[in-house]
């Protein structure tokens, strides 16, 4: 339905599917060790700090290449001048310099930048997305995810907004059975969380009403960055708060009554959960 009054944008990994714990846990951590074989206390301890990052912080969601400089940067502060620790200068030019990240553009900036180092990350990357492919096989999304937008896809465009690959999200949706009221698939191939809000905007018109469903505080920031309103599925409570959109929040929204006051509760609570 594009263009519309209303423009639903939902983050896919870790607010529609449960796909945030198998990412970092069965892929991007397997295959940071296979890549940099990290052993005894400093494994523990990427593990650790891993899933503190990436799951557990204020940082959740953040791309995977300025993550994994998160990560190595505090590993780094732990075990100052480790063998096992790997060099991170190239890494760090990548994430200061660029301002969208992708498996692209990492090739396209070795190829103009030649560096062994982002090689390794290039191959983590590749790495990770093959263990995620196989570990998310049949993968389905959260209770209520279908039916809400199904009912949202009525009056609403329903656009998936993430910053996972496209060939990721094709294959997550497809393979869960993508519905038809899904009008717009947007990746990190069109750029960050904010532009790919943007981006849908442009679709529907200026004029309409944009909710953003997320996961994490990033996306709430991204939301706010193009005058959308948020709406927060709670990590380790998504099944009630799928619940608490499909009978609260999208009939308020659909009837412009979802407002900053009832937002802020909802967001503050995502707040405090990654604080």
């Amino acid at each position: 339905m594009i263009p519309s009054r209303f423009l639903i944008c939902v983050d896919s990994s870790g607010t529609a599917f449960d796909s945030m714990n198998i990412k970092h846990v069965q892929a991007f951590i397997p295959a940071a060790l296979e890549i940099w074989p990290m052993t005894g206390r400093v494994a523990e301890r990427f593990t650790a700090i891993e899933k503190a990052v990436n799951l557990f912080s204020s940082m959740r969601g953040i791309n995977r290449y300025p993550g994994l400089l998160e990560v190595f940067d505090l590993l780094a502060a732990g075990f100052p001048g480790h063998p096992e620790i790997p060099d991170v200068t190239d890494l760090r030019e990548f994430v200061v310099t660029e301002t969208t990240y992708s498996s692209e553009t990492l090739k396209r900036w070795i190829k103009a930048h030649p560096s062994k180092e982002l090689e390794k990350v290039l191959a983590w990357s590749e790495r990770a997305d093959e263990l995620y492919a196989e570990a998310a096989k049949g993968l389905k999304p959260y209770p209520l995810v279908r039916e809400s937008l199904e009912t949202a896809g009525r009056t609403a465009t329903v656009a998936i907004v993430d910053g996972g690959t496209p060939e990721e999200l094709t294959r997550e949706w497809e393979e869960s059975g993508r519905e038809p009221f899904i009008d717009l698939m947007l990746s990190q191939a069109d750029g960050t969380t904010a532009a790919q809000l943007y981006k849908a905007r442009q679709k529907c018109g200026e004029k309409a009403s944009v909710l953003m469903i997320g996961d994490t505080e990033s996306d709430g920031a991204a939301a706010h960055k193009v005058g959308a309103m948020f709406y927060p599925i709670l990590p380790g409570d998504e099944a009630a708060s799928w619940q608490r959109f499909h009978d609260i929040i999208l009939p308020l929204f659909l009837e412009g009554k979802y407002d900053r006051e009832t937002e802020e509760k909802y967001f503050g609570q995502l707040k405090e959960l990654l604080s």
